[in-house]
């Protein structure tokens, strides 16, 4: 099951706006406050952007709403194994990198400098 669009056009438009607006403003604030309201800013993008809103969907259909919220938890853990391999992989890329340019950086051959 899907997440269904429920943010028509207009809250949608309005979503997008506020929360770009949003999230410029908190950046420019910056401190605890610009951070919360830049991450308010993201949650009304996101929405806008997806056509979705949670909280509207508890409210109007909260059983549906749910299940949908378990599928994508259901889902989000599923892909946890994956993405721990990926970030496994990519953590042994980068010490992989770091030791070669220690190596290129400080050759065994030079002495040490007094």
């Amino acid at each position: 099951m899907s997440l269904t669009q429920n943010v028509h056009r207009l809250e949608r438009a309005v979503s997008l706006a506020t929360g770009a607006t949003a999230i410029v403003a908190g950046v420019c604030q910056g401190g605890t406050s610009g951070v919360l309201k830049a991450l308010g800013g993201a949650a009304l993008l996101q929405r806008g952007l997806s056509g979705h809103c949670v909280i509207k969907g508890l409210i109007s259909d909260p059983k549906s709403e749910l299940e949908c919220l378990r599928e994508r938890v259901a889902e989000l853990r599923a892909a946890l194994p994956r993405l721990q391999k990926e970030m496994d992989s990519l953590k042994g890329r980068q010490e992989n990198r770091l030791d070669h340019a220690v190596e290129e950086t400080f050759p065994a051959s030079d002495p040490i400098s007094p």
